[in-house]
């Protein structure tokens, strides 16, 4: 609790998460990226399923129209319409799971971001801990306007951004 001058009060600021969110540069292009994935993702699984639901439809109008065929017609039917809609399934399933890897992969690159910037900006500025204030998640009710650093983390991580990208071009 105390250092080389001796006891010091605490320095707790905070960020505004959901302002981060709309103007951290990185956060916004990447989203827009995942985005185009997930647009991407939508156009595949309905390329996908087209002939499935068409095959699968073709199967619900065959049955409803003899509904006196023979017991291993209906078998094979019903087991036809089953894998149809089992593939159906698991195309949904593996384009979800990309997506959701990709999201967590970016959230986790924004959390290392964030807190590789904050390191140092709370090293020069004397701050003991940096709290998120969200609407998300009410963790702070209040927070005296004097001790958010949201602009000012915004600024610097979009200035190391835009740096990082204009390194990356040369």
């Amino acid at each position: 609790f105390s250092g080389d001058g001796g006891p010091r009060a605490t320095v707790v600021a905070y960020v505004n998460g959901d302002t981060l969110n709309i103007a951290y540069d990185f956060i916004v292009e990447k989203s827009k990226d995942l985005d185009q994935k997930m647009q991407s993702a939508e156009e595949r699984v309905k390329k996908e399923f087209g002939p499935r639901q068409a095959q699968y439809a073709q199967n619900m109008r065959y049955a409803q129209e003899h509904p006196d065929m023979s017991e291993p017609e209906a078998i094979a039917l019903q087991k036809d319409m089953e894998r149809l809609q089992m593939e159906m399934d698991e195309i949904q399933q593996r384009e979800v799971g990309v997506l959701q890897k990709k999201e967590a992969q970016l959230q986790q690159e924004l959390l290392d971001r964030v807190n590789k910037y904050l390191v140092k900006y709370t090293q020069e500025r004397g701050i003991d801990y940096v709290i998120n204030k969200q609407s998300e998640f009410q963790l702070i009710l209040f927070g005296n306007a004097d001790y958010d650093i949201t602009a000012e983390v915004i600024a610097g991580l979009n200035a190391e951004y835009a740096a990082e990208k204009g390194a990356k071009w040369v």
